[in-house]
């Protein structure tokens, strides 16, 4: 037989698999890459799936439990919308637990196997400390977040920060996860068991202030720090990070520039001689050198002179402004160089310039100084992208237009018609509409505090000229006011937009999706209110109603790209021009 004759041999058709059977191998995939996170962390896993408890009188199950030490993260999943009901019923089990968490050890090493080997004997029942990690695929309603203090949430980009820190660093981003969930330096591992809290104690050089040409009462020293105690105790105020995203400023860590940093360490075997710029905290103590107990007086601090810099212990003590590549290439790792590198990590090899803050600057003020000498490095070195110097505006001129701009959009991330749908993350889907022109072109015109079709005009606050005068912290509430009236008044004009041309394919996933989706029809839109509030004409919803009933047959798809200002002249022209 040729085998051109030969027959093929049969194949059974496998069918098709159940809605059910999808969601199951979903739950299933979801699950896992949390557990492979943790798993990198250094937690160890306590199967707890399936097995229903009965505790504090309320009887719920247990997705997984992860320790580490003497920390244990009780984790549920969920891959689907959020059910607030279901959530606020389990809620009342992790409240039984977390008010009583050595009666809670206790009850589970009785009820789940593998506890009782996985608990290190060094930690007395009453060290362990419990923290709740909700686990969502879809992002849960922010009203849920609000009512459930006690439960720390993990979701969308939050998740897929963690893990590409996770893949950079490894276990070092662990001291990053410790603070998301809310723990404090001196409640993990063997620091829970002191009784005192010990100062990091560094020789370094005075510079004074004379001689560095800095603010009143900031102090400039110079020292030689160890890897481990940075990567431990200081924050990086990166770019699309789990903090209020209104402070952060600098790029997320770089995987290749982290790789070929751990090959110089190892190859070439030297260490960077560049310098590192840091902040202290404003009780960051300098004694004359060799007299730890000598706190020098400020008669003493008018020439350069050797010092004992004392930093307080604690997350978040050291900010670093500049040398994050250099400082968290010595992560703990598991490459080739890991051998070498975790006796690097305990040597004061990493030049530091630290700037010492007085006791008077807020922490608002920090962080403006702390993004202004990020700027100015940055700038020096090599032009600033415009995108960072936008992010970084919203720090130091939070009252221009492009930070209110900024602001506004990611308020409408949050609420509203267009709510999760904006890419205003690094980390967020590419489906998701993207915002640059929105802040640039549409939002940014409209929020101005200057101009008679802006928002700003039609704003009823006797106190809102204040925000012109840009007197920094003193007019932060004023100023979220006002973010706040922008924002709801953008969604009661898009929300009627919306009703009106209809929500059919109102998701950013449909293909084809809605033609009311796209930077072209948001910008549109702005473009049309503004010249709304030119006209004086009514901005009710009501009166919104009525302008659009006809909407429907608007071609909003005609207008591609750029031409949003021809869209919106061509929807005001034939929805609210007076004849």
């Amino acid at each position: 037989m040729s085998p051109a004759t030969r027959k093929k041999p049969f194949r059974r058709k496998r069918k098709p698999l159940t809605q059910e059977q999808l969601h199951k191998r979903e739950k299933k995939a979801y699950e896992k890459s949390f557990r492979v996170l943790f798993n990198k962390l250094g937690f160890t896993r306590i199967a707890t799936d399936g097995i229903e408890i009965k505790f504090g009188g309320r009887t719920g199950e247990i997705d997984d439990i992860f320790i580490f030490k003497n920390i244990l993260v009780i984790t549920e999943y969920t891959i689907g919308k959020v059910n607030s009901a279901h959530l606020l019923k389990k809620k009342i089990l992790y409240d039984h637990i977390l008010g009583n968490p050595s009666g809670f050890l206790e009850f589970a090493k009785a009820t789940y196997k593998q506890l009782p080997n996985a608990l290190e004997s060094l930690y007395p029942a009453d060290s362990f400390r419990i923290r709740i990690l909700y686990a969502s695929k879809q992002e849960p309603p922010q009203e849920l977040i609000e009512n459930c203090p006690s439960i720390c949430f993990n979701f969308g980009a939050t998740t897929k920060y963690f893990q590409a820190l996770i893949k950079t660093i490894e276990r070092s981003a662990r001291i990053e996860f410790f603070k998301f969930i809310g723990l404090q330096y001196d409640e993990i591992g063997e620091d829970a068991l002191r009784h005192r809290r010990d100062p990091v104690v560094y020789d370094g050089f005075l510079l004074p202030e004379g001689n560095s040409s800095y603010p009143k009462d900031y102090k400039i020293v110079s020292f030689y720090a160890d890897p481990e105690t940075l990567i431990s105790k200081s924050y990086v105020l990166r770019r699309d990070g789990w903090r209020d995203e209104s402070h952060l400023y600098q790029r997320i860590l770089i995987p290749k520039k982290i790789r070929q940093m751990r090959r110089y360490l190892t190859d070439e075997k030297r260490v960077f001689v560049n310098n590192i710029i840091v902040t202290l905290p404003p009780d960051t103590k300098l004694n004359a050198a060799g007299q730890h107990g000598h706190n020098l007086q400020k008669t003493e601090l008018g020439r350069v002179k050797p010092v004992s810099v004392q930093i307080p212990p604690g997350f978040d003590s050291i900010g670093i402004v500049d040398g994050q590549h250099r400082v968290f290439c010595y992560h703990e790792g598991t490459d080739r160089g890991e051998k070498e590198i975790s006796q690097l990590r305990k040597r004061q090899n990493l030049l530091a310039t630290g700037i010492v803050y007085p006791a008077s600057v807020s922490d608002i003020d920090r962080r403006s100084f702390e993004a202004k000498l990020f700027l100015e490095i940055n700038d020096n070195q090599a032009r600033a992208r415009s995108a960072l110097k936008q992010d970084i505006e919203i720090i130091i001129r939070p009252y221009s237009g492009i930070a209110i701009a900024k602001r506004v959009v990611q308020e409408m991330g949050r609420r509203g018609p267009y709510k999760g749908m904006l890419q205003t993350n690094y980390f967020d889907p590419p489906s998701k509409i993207k915002t640059s022109s929105i802040v640039s072109y549409g939002l940014r015109p409209i929020v101005k505090t200057e101009g008679n079709d802006s928002l700003f005009s039609i704003w009823d606050h006797k106190d809102k000229n204040k925000l012109r005068e840009e007197k920094g912290s003193d007019q932060t509430q004023l100023l979220e006011e006002y973010i706040d009236f922008c924002t709801r008044k953008l969604n009661e004009f898009m929300v009627e937009v919306k009703q009106a041309f209809g929500s059919n394919l109102w998701d950013i996933d449909a293909q084809p999706r809605s033609p009311l989706l796209s930077p072209t029809a948001i910008n549109g839109q702005i473009i049309c209110l503004r010249k709304i509030i030119a006209s004086g004409q009514a901005l009710s919803s009501s009166a919104h109603k009525r302008k659009l009933n006809n909407i429907a047959k608007f071609k909003f798809s005609a207008y591609k790209s750029s031409q949003w200002q021809r869209l919106g002249s061509d929807l005001f022209t034939n929805h609210y021009e007076t004849k």
